[in-house]
């Protein structure tokens, strides 16, 4: 993800999150386009402060994208993600018609100085007016611009894109957009399609045609009718296929050639929604057309899928459809799918509007899946007055998942149910609400009775209309468990609280907008507010707040972080800082035997406690060898790091840093070889602000670094072993980025 000027903590997405795991893993990589070289006069545009309305600031991913609007106007980067790319996806945005309905307009794609091929990117999908809250206005002069992105997927032409390879988009004099908007693009190398699997029919066998613009609706359905009557799997081969009308199928396997062969689009006209019980789904792609949130427009559902004897989808695409996965029904699992910008929600699992068996919530999974764009909840839990136990969905699991820039409502929503898990998940930059909200379905929903939401990550959540709520918001009587999350740069709060009976335990807490902790006005409920931490507070704001003294039983804060006295490092025996602690450590150097002598044994330690100001490496092995840790911030479960580092520490170095410019990382290495490049981000850089060498903690040998200005304007461009002379730059602020990983801002001073 991408930086925000406002904050010199832009880093932590980078090395924070990927230690404990959160967020899909993903087949692409994403490079932010901001992290590139402007030439020509191209500009970097990013949001400085929240604004009361969207922006397409606001709705980017990070919050920044660049400008091309003229001629010969050029952003470069470095292929440096490892992948050699045949297929790229490019989020942008092009104006809109006079009169509304999109425009199209291609954007020169360069390898290596040399014209690939144009990019087509159109405005067809985007571009919404009038109320923000509004979904159904393609009428420019209503006003209240949004939905302004969209994304182009393409095979690249010619040779894939190799690692090294310098990627350009120009416009030139082709180009006859009046300005192109780029805010990211992904690279990925996709394999071969899949083979018709034995034992299956094939659509084109009942007279689907792949070649042609042609309805196939009749065809499909009729493969499907064979194949349930024959107990066989049904094959989408590689090709483009329509649909106009609502297919309906139980029972049996549908299986695609892949995300990028199998494609399904739909016919604009009628319902034309999938729905699919007690089935498999998997490796096809859908686009769903649709223009507007209302059925004149195309709008509808991806998929529904339910079924009380269990179903699976996993890798499937969609993009441009109504709400994506609609997901009901028993022992469910929906699994590395991907959703972009869809007119609702991406995924929603729920147990239906009445009770049918089908339709039970029971035991629904949604692992590892990546939504971003979308105009509603990324991803929601959405009890609703359907089936369940007693009247509730039970045992959802919600985990590993990334939603992103999501333009409406929140990232993840838990509306109702019992004994949900939120683990493990990724949440950034929704433009609207929270990054994550705790309560229920409106008025009438299933409450929600019990839920934990647990080592999540939340970075600059929080939008336009999140003034009482926070980053995650806890609100409706709401019963549960918020645990060890990560929330950095929160809009406005970081947690926020309103009516419920919850245990907030060990989260931290990172440069909010406003309050870290706070209790909303007229709040009722108990809480027991316990081991968090608040960190780089803005100036006049307090890590926690209560503004519900007279309705709200007074929280139990007991060893978070405000209440804390200490200046230096503590280690603690147990997680969130349970068991025997060690003495204070401050700035040294420790051995095993150093660290014995503080009441740090060997093997011993799974979670410490470190002051603003303060940063610390910890080694496996004695001497400061073997994995090493880098931990610039209280980390309450030693567990949750990558590798685990419980009771694994035998020595380590406590480091002064500077407290305004910390730079917050759990991170691990091997010290005597780089880990494997999985697309994971695990550095840090110290001191900031610097002088002359900067020092960069988790590289691997022989690393690409390139740092520029503040306008896009490369200074340095080099290989490194871990330090970096800048003494030659003159004092400013500038962007470093370590090969493919997110850019991070550093003061050079003089």
């Amino acid at each position: 993800m991408k930086k925000t000027y406002y904050s010199v903590l832009f880093a932590l997405l980078a090395t924070a999150t990927q230690a404990q795991g959160p967020g899909a893993t993903t087949t692409f990589k994403s490079i932010e386009a901001e992290a590139g070289s402007l030439a020509g006069g191209a500009a970097i545009r990013t949001m400085t402060t929240l604004p009361t309305q969207p922006t397409p600031e606001l709705e980017a991913s990070g919050r920044s994208f660049v400008e091309l609007n003229a001629t010969n106007e050029s952003v470069s980067w470095v292929n440096n993600t490892g992948i050699t790319a045949n297929t790229i996806v490019v989020r942008g945005s092009i104006p809109d018609a006079p009169a509304g309905g999109g425009t199209t307009a291609t954007l020169d794609l360069y390898v290596d100085g040399v014209f690939r091929q144009a990019i087509t990117l159109t405005s067809k999908y985007s571009w919404q007016y009038g109320s923000p809250q509004g979904w159904a206005d393609n009428n420019p002069a209503d006003g209240t611009p949004h939905r302004y992105w969209d994304e182009s997927r393409a095979f690249i032409q010619g040779v894939p894109i190799a690692p090294g390879s310098t990627i350009m988009f120009k416009k030139t004099a082709n180009n006859t957009a009046s300005f192109y908007y780029l805010d990211l693009f992904d690279l990925e190398n996709v394999g071969p399609a899949k083979t018709q699997p034995a034992n299956s029919l094939s659509i084109t066998d009942f007279g689907a045609t792949g070649g042609d613009t042609t309805d196939d609706s009749d065809s499909i359905m009729a493969c499907i009718s064979a194949c349930q009557s024959q107990g066989k799997l049904m094959w989408i081969p590689a090709g483009n296929f329509y649909t106009s009308k609502a297919i309906n199928a139980s029972g049996i396997t549908i299986s695609g050639a892949g995300m990028w062969y199998s494609n399904l689009y739909r016919i604009i006209g009628g319902r034309h929604k999938w729905s699919l019980t007690n089935c498999t789904l998997q490796d096809v792609y859908v686009f769903g057309n649709e223009t507007a949130r209302d059925l004149a427009h195309g709008h509808d559902y991806g998929f529904t899928i339910q079924g009380a004897n269990g179903w699976l989808v996993q890798r499937v695409w969609l993009q441009n459809v109504g709400a994506g996965f609609w997901c009901s029904g028993t022992d469910g699992t929906i699994k590395d799918c991907r959703c972009s910008n869809d007119w609702a929600d991406g995924i929603n699992l729920n147990n239906g509007s009445s009770v049918q068996p089908d339709n039970a919530g029971l035991r629904l999974t949604c692992q590892n899946n990546y939504v971003r764009g979308c105009a509603d909840d990324g991803i929601a839990i959405n009890a609703q007055n359907g089936g369940g136990t007693a009247g509730n969905m039970v045992d959802t699991k919600v985990l590993n998942n990334s939603s992103i820039a999501i333009i409406y409502a929140n990232g993840i929503r838990v509306a109702g149910g019992r004994n949900s898990l939120i683990q493990y998940n990724y949440v950034a930059d929704n433009a609207d609400l929270s990054g994550v909200v705790l309560g229920t379905f409106g008025t009438a929903g299933n409450p929600l009775e019990s839920a934990t939401v647990k080592n999540n990550t939340f970075l600059r959540c929080g939008g336009f209309r999140s003034t009482i709520q926070g980053a995650i918001f806890i609100n409706n009587g709401t019963t549960g468990t918020v645990q060890e999350n990560l929330v950095v740069d929160a809009s406005n709060k970081a947690v926020a609280i309103a009516n419920f009976n919850v245990s907030v335990v060990a989260n931290v807490v990172v440069h909010p907008g406003l309050t870290a902790f706070y209790i909303n006005p007229g709040s009722v409920g108990s809480a027991s507010i316990t081991n968090n931490t608040a960190y780089n507070l803005n100036s006049g704001q307090v890590p926690f707040k209560n503004d519900a003294t007279t309705t709200f039983t007074p929280p139990t804060l007991t060893g978070n972080s405000w209440q804390q006295t200490n200046t230096d490092v503590t280690f603690y025996q147990n997680v969130i800082y349970g068991g025997t602690a060690s003495q204070s450590l401050p700035p040294a150097t420790y051995t095993s035997a150093q660290l014995a002598a503080k009441g740090v044994q060997n093997d011993w330690a799974s979670s410490v406690r470190v002051p603003n100001g303060r940063q610390v490496i910890m080694y496996s092995g004695d001497n400061f060898t073997g994995t090493s840790w880098t931990v610039s911030y209280d980390t309450p479960s030693f567990p949750d790091l990558t590798p685990n580092a419980n009771d694994q520490m035998s020595s380590c170095k406590v480091i002064a840093v500077t407290p305004a410019a910390a730079i917050f990382s759990r991170d691990a290495q091997a010290a005597a070889a780089p880990a494997p490049d999985n697309g994971t981000v695990h550095y840090t850089i110290y001191p900031n602000p610097v002088g002359s060498l900067l020092y960069l903690n988790g590289m691997h040998k022989g690393a690409n670094v390139r740092i520029v200005d503040i306008q896009g304007k490369q200074m340095i461009n080099t290989s490194t072993n871990g330090v970096v002379d800048v003494s030659m730059l003159s004092p400013g602020v500038y962007l470093i980025t370590i090969d493919h990983n997110q850019p991070m801002k550093f003061v050079k001073m003089n």
